[in-house]
């Protein structure tokens, strides 16, 4: 299933949400969770129309809409608004369950097998720091991860020993996790059995280890796949590593009858694309794919042209 997001109104300088945000979606919709008809979408078609999204969760059976006011669960051609969570500012999901962070730093969870339930979790922090809250949020199919504004990461409810304020996003794959601070380093823990870590082996990490690969880089942006990672940097360069079954990494896959073939990298490795005059501006991941947003800028007509790649 692939999303396209465009927004309504954007600078050409540069790439920003500015008014409602518009998806397009294709693929698979047997579940009914596209909120459309049709059980196979064959091209880009809108959906979640008139709705103002700020973020979008896409899982096997049910879709997640974060809106300014609330959580939206579409499912079976239902619409169902999650309430009773206060102010949402934070929203991951994997196949299984919904996780709200509000601004309150609490944390709160909702079961495919029932999306009227809303549980609130337990405190876990444990802090003598009373200001100490949980301020972000992410999960895959076996991890789910929080940082606290103290600088404490958490596979909750276990409290890692790892620390450190600076970190400004957090992506999880299905059974590994990706960190960025503020000076652009980027930081993994969890599984590594296919180079996901890019620490150059296939170890896991129970701590996050920075990942050295990427020393000198100031990254701007990451993602997570499922078995597969990414790091765009500030200059435009996308640095990909992990598992690369169906080409996800932009590289030649297994099966194919080239002695080049890649089916592990697990170390960072630099994108090639095909127009060396576009730079990468945006990146996401899907479980066994990846999309790039490529910019084209043309210094003498101080024009930007804008296309989505496939990798």
């Amino acid at each position: 299933m692939t999303f396209i997001n465009k927004t309504a109104n954007s600078q050409h300088k540069d790439v920003e949400i500015i008014d409602t945000m518009r998806v397009f979606c294709n693929g698979f919709n047997l579940y009914g969770h596209l909120n459309l008809s049709e059980p196979l979408i064959e091209w880009f078609t809108p959906v979640f129309v008139d709705k103002p999204i700020t973020d979008i969760f896409i899982n096997h059976s049910f879709t997640v809409l974060q809106t300014k006011d609330n959580v939206k669960v579409f499912f079976e051609n239902k619409e169902k608004n999650i309430s009773n969570c206060g102010s949402i500012i934070k929203v991951c999901s994997n196949d299984e369950k919904i996780i709200i962070l509000n601004d309150q730093g609490k944390l709160f969870k909702i079961e495919l097998i029932d999306f009227n339930v809303v549980h609130e979790l337990p405190d876990f922090l444990c802090s003598e720091v009373s200001k100490a809250k949980i301020v972000n949020i992410s999960c895959g199919s076996k991890l789910y991860v929080a940082y606290s504004n103290q600088g404490n990461i958490f596979n909750i409810p276990n409290k890692l020993t790892f620390e450190n304020v600076d970190i400004i996003d957090i992506k999880c794959g299905r059974e590994h996790c990706l960190m960025l601070d503020k000076v652009g380093n980027v930081y993994t823990f969890g599984r590594g059995s296919r180079g996901q870590l890019g620490h150059g082996s296939l170890d896991d990490e129970p701590e996050p280890v920075k990942v050295d690969a990427l020393g000198g880089i100031k990254v701007v942006q990451i993602a997570a796949g499922g078995w597969h990672s990414c790091a765009l940097s500030q200059e435009g360069d996308l640095y990909i590593w992990g598992w690369n079954v169906n080409g996800q990494l932009g590289l030649k896959g297994p099966g194919k009858e080239d002695e080049d073939c890649v089916s592990v990298m697990a170390l960072p490795h630099v994108v090639d694309f095909p127009d060396s005059q576009r730079n990468c501006v945006k990146v996401a991941c899907g479980s066994r794919h990846t999309i790039t947003l490529l910019v084209r800028h043309s210094v003498k007509s101080r024009e930007f042209s804008i296309d989505t790649k496939s990798t």
